[in-house]
């Protein structure tokens, strides 16, 4: 709680103590006691409630204003002096307090006093019912305190701000003040009315408790002034007006604390509801009918500011009358969604955000979900891909074997049995035979061995993949460099990926790109990265141009936890870069 609302909350305290403690001291009083416990709440309570209503909702207004109605209580407190200055002052007083008390009526609950009707209401009490009776204490020098229950026993203390004596015109103008305040309070009651019968749903449900209560106060007042206007001498019905009178002014704050908690509750409901309804993973246009139904809004719209929403995030919102745009954030501040409502729900701003932030989070959970279940699919097509890819690797193997290597040894075997039979016979011959035999066996080793480097090349496994790219590039009939920043060795999985990325790469330059000059180049700066770069005729990027060799690419790339990207436009050649976290090898 910060400090200043600590120091009004104790200020508060102490006032309404000085007012309990003044009050009993009065003897002059008719119930000192009751009016002690009045004076204390018109202090405490106001203050109290409007701290709650602060800090529920420090973006409202009313919460400040009750506390400072709760300010005005506590110069109440010198209607319980007999001191003909404090008392007059008193007397005075009783007029800022009725404004205070129709000030909160006409503001509740957002603490703007909206409309021409309630500024005409407030200013005609202000000329009609608070200027006559100032005019009437300044005509009559000893004046008893008009509230329902702060009369005198018999003769109050003298008014010393009094500056003549004019009984009669006091009486007229008492008569008028008593009229006037009846239609003002007909007035109010007639606004509160129509507020709640015209409103909107948020509009009702926040009237709900507070007005309602209101309406039971201004009802017993008008039945008090109606009272001492027509019947002034029917002391039994003064007598239940009064106290009634009493315990309505004092239940209105309590009625704004009571509407508050309930919109609390209300805001809680509508939560968990939303919470329940958002775990069937909506889509984006049904999310913002989730939120029209709970919220009490028909007209609410809800626009995701990413793009990708269908009530054409493109378009900015524009709100109409009595209607207000709220942004909802995401965690990192930035705004993730515009939700057009009820001004009536800015009033609070608490359940708002959350409703639109459930609401976010729904439409992003569905993005994940959906983004989880493509990624799963493109790891089981991977996977797929890759038992193919080995199988076609094994097959390629064995028919390069049965066509090269094992039918060199076949004709081997074939020759050696020639040789064989020719032992004794022409000498001649059979060195010829030999020597072709010596020829057969090394061009069968190297066959064996140019075979052995296309499954794991000799000198990547020795010497790792910056030499054996440098080799690749000096064999590669189109001219190739290779440079390389900060690469060592890594685990033998990663060098084969990248190696076979590159030559893949290497392949397709000199195959499909008629490129000139082609660049490779690693770097390691926490993540190994490769590019491979051609000056070929390149090809549009968002063609269907993923074939076999760009799968098998991506395949072995994620198949080490990377990822890799093809960029490419028409005549500006084409560009293979990967990515690839990674710790280096012991």
């Amino acid at each position: 709680m910060p400090w200043w609302q600590v120091a009004v909350a104790a200020a508060a305290l102490f006032a309404a103590a000085a007012a309990v403690w003044v009050t009993l001291e009065a003897d002059f009083l008719a119930h000192p006691g009751w009016l002690a416990a009045q004076k204390a709440d018109f202090i405490l309570g106001p203050v109290l409630v409007g701290l709650y209503w602060l800090r529920q909702r420090p973006e409202s207004r009313f919460g400040p204003l009750l506390i400072g109605f709760g300010a005005v209580g506590a110069v109440y407190i010198l209607q319980s002096s007999s001191n003909p200055w404090f008392f007059g002052i008193s007397l005075h007083w009783e007029n800022v307090i009725y404004l205070g008390n129709l000030l909160l009526i006409l503001t509740f609950p957002t603490g703007r006093l909206d409309g021409l009707a309630a500024k005409l209401i407030l200013l005609a009490a202000v000329i009609a019912v608070v200027l006559p009776y100032t005019a009437v204490i300044l005509m009559v020098p000893q004046l008893g305190p008009d509230g329902s229950i702060s009369g005198c026993r018999a003769l109050c203390p003298d008014d010393a701000l009094a500056v003549t004596a004019n009984l009669p015109l006091a009486v007229d103008l008492t008569r008028f003040a008593r009229a006037a305040a009846i239609a003002v309070d007909t007035a109010t009651a007639g606004l509160l009315i129509w507020r709640m019968v015209t409103g909107t749903p948020p509009q009702r449900r926040a009237l709900m408790i507070g007005a309602p209560i209101a309406l039971l106060f201004i009802s017993f007042h008008i039945t008090w002034h109606l009272l001492k206007l027509v019947n002034p001498d029917a002391t039994a019905l003064e007598s239940v007006s009064q106290w009634a009178l009493a315990g309505a002014r004092s239940v209105i704050w309590y009625g704004f604390l009571f509407a508050l908690i309930a919109a609390q509750l209300f805001a809680g409901r509508t939560l968990h509801t939303l919470v329940r309804q958002s775990l069937r993973r909506p889509s984006r246009p049904e999310l913002e009918a989730m939120l029209r139904q709970p919220l009490g809004d028909p007209n609410l719209r809800l626009v995701f500011l990413d793009g990708k929403s269908e009530t054409a995030a493109d378009q900015p919102l524009e709100p109409g009358p009595a209607r207000e745009v709220t942004i909802v954030e995401r965690g990192d501040g930035t705004p993730g969604a515009a939700i057009d409502h009820d001004a009536q729900l800015a009033d609070d701003p608490e359940l708002l955000r959350a409703a639109g932030a459930i609401a976010l989070l729904a439409a992003e959970n569905v993005e994940l979900d959906a983004a989880w279940h493509d990624a799963l699919g493109e790891l089981r097509q991977s996977r797929a891909r890759i038992v193919v890819a080995g199988d076609t690797e094994r097959r390629k193997i064995q028919r390069n074997l049965h066509d090269g290597a094992q039918q060199r040894l076949v004709a081997l075997r074939v020759r050696v049995q020639l040789v064989d039979e020719l032992i004794g016979e022409d000498p001649g011959r059979r060195a010829a035979l030999l020597r072709e035999l010596g020829s057969e066996v090394d061009e069968t080793l190297d066959e064996v061995r140019t075979l052995a480097r296309g499954v794991y090349p000799p000198l990547l496994a020795d010497q790792g993949l910056v030499r054996a790219l440098r080799a690749v590039g000096r064999r590669h009939p189109v001219q190739t460099t290779v440079e390389a920043d900060g690469v060592g060795r890594y685990p033998l999985e990663l060098e084969a990926a990248v190696y076979f990325c590159c030559l893949e790469a290497l392949q397709n330059a000199a195959k499909h790109a008629s490129s000139r000059t082609v660049s490779i180049t690693l770097v390691d700066n926490g993540a190994l990265r490769f590019a491979v770069r051609d000056d070929g005729i390149g090809f549009a990027a968002g063609g269907n141009r993923a074939g076999q060799g760009l799968t098998n690419m991506r395949d072995r790339v994620a198949a080490v936890g990377g990822s890799l990207t093809i960029e490419s436009a028409p005549g500006e050649g084409t560009s293979v870069l990967g990515v690839i976290p990674q710790s280096r090898s012991g």
